[in-house]
């Protein structure tokens, strides 16, 4: 069963690339994560200015021990460009056949450093670079960042910039904020200029919440805390329909990220069209060697359909996915409930009594329901804790 995938004439050896992040903060750190099985890495953000990354910068919800929302307010690479280009060449060099990104940040209203910076990027040698449109913490209040994405002039005009330059050969990837009223107006900006494909989504400008014994915000510098970062399985829907959205519209090719903790979430984004995903936050918790259970994930989805490669469901769910109006009003449901499997809690009478329609009764703890009044919401269905409920045409 093949698993490489193919984007901007790049091939990759598996659908799972390492996001700007934490986990790429280090020429050893993507050397190892190489060896572990990572096809590529996308370096931590390069800017031409001092990063200085608060302590305690990490925060996290977690329901019965595990996290199930993460926040960041870690900024850019605290290395100098030139440590990174020297870096890029000696990775390409060892590992000739991964990809490797570059990944810049520069002024909305300057393009020296933009052009500087994806120049030393190209000449050490990687594949191609992401523009970061799209941190969205500590670089906005600055006027870059996810400022940055959320105009679609400063979008268009940087990419322009680059795409004009003709010492850049590579392909120019600008990676998306989420934090928009339409991604696909900020894409057909980058489209317009010129852009190979794009990167959506990051993360998403998040508050943590607090402590309520210490009544500290999470995650707390000395007191205190800021916006951040909101990644983690939660961020998947946000990016699943972030990434829909620009497959359709400009139509570009897109690299997604966004919320991706194993590998049947990487095939949801590969049916909609995205034949490359990137991953932080699961490496974050888990360590590089996530990338194997990933990979064997994937294949076993595609076992159970009998694909044989990528390009057999890439986008394959895609024409599954229509606006609202389109949807079949006169399609109907009803909830069938397997007696074997009823452990007679009462969740979904419950669930059907505060929030339905009422169409549930208890007889002898045994739930029936009343046709005539269910609505077919489904709401039983997902409350149930051992799958005894089925949705099934009326």
């Amino acid at each position: 069963m093949n698993i490489e995938s193919r984007f901007l004439s790049l091939d990759f050896e598996n659908p799972f690339v390492l996001a700007s992040a934490p986990p790429t903060a280090t020429y050893e750190m993507i050397a190892r994560g190489f060896e572990a099985g990572w096809a590529g890495a996308v370096i931590k953000t390069l800017i031409r200015e001092p990063v200085l990354n608060y302590q305690n910068r990490f925060a996290a919800n977690k329901i019965d021990g595990h996290i199930i929302a993460f926040e960041n307010i870690e900024l850019l690479s605290e290395r100098g460009p030139e440590e990174w280009f020297e870096d890029i060449l000696h990775l390409k060099t060892k590992f000739p056949d991964k990809i490797i990104i570059g990944s810049i940040m520069g002024d909305a209203k300057d393009p020296a450093h933009w052009l500087e910076l994806a120049r030393g990027c190209a000449q050490a040698g990687a594949d191609m670079v992401e523009l970061n449109f799209s941190c969205p913490h500590g670089y906005p209040e600055r006027g870059t960042g996810s400022a940055i994405g959320q105009n679609a002039e400063y979008s268009r005009r940087i990419t322009q910039w680059l795409k004009d330059d003709p010492a850049l050969q590579i392909p120019i990837i600008p990676k998306l904020t989420p934090a928009v009223a339409d991604i696909s107006f900020i894409g057909e900006a980058v489209a317009q200029a010129g852009a190979d494909g794009i990167c959506a989504i990051n993360t998403f400008p998040s508050l943590m919440g607090f402590d309520l014994k210490t009544l500290l915000p999470k995650a707390a510098v000395n007191g205190y805390s800021t916006a951040g970062g909101y990644s983690g399985a939660g961020l998947k829907p946000i990016a699943l329909r972030c990434v829909h959205d620009l497959v359709k519209s400009p139509g570009l090719p897109v690299m997604a990220g966004g919320g991706i903790s194993d590998g049947y979430d990487a095939a949801e984004f590969i049916l909609l069209g995205a034949p490359i995903v990137q991953v932080c936050t699961a490496v974050m918790l888990e360590g590089f060697d996530i990338i194997k259970t990933m990979q064997q994930e994937l294949r076993e989805f595609m076992s159970w359909h009998g694909f044989s490669s990528i390009a057999d469901f890439l986008g394959k769910g895609a024409p599954r996915i229509r606006s609202y109006s389109e949807l079949d009003a006169d399609y109907a449901v009803l909830p069938r409930i397997d007696a074997k499997k009823c452990i007679s809690c009462p969740k979904c009478y419950i669930a059907c009594r505060d929030s339905g329609y009422q169409s549930i009764a208890l007889q002898k703890g045994f739930p029936i329901v009343n046709e005539e009044l269910c609505s077919g919401c489904s709401l039983c269905f997902l409350v149930c804790p051992t799958d005894a409920i089925e949705m099934v045409p009326r």
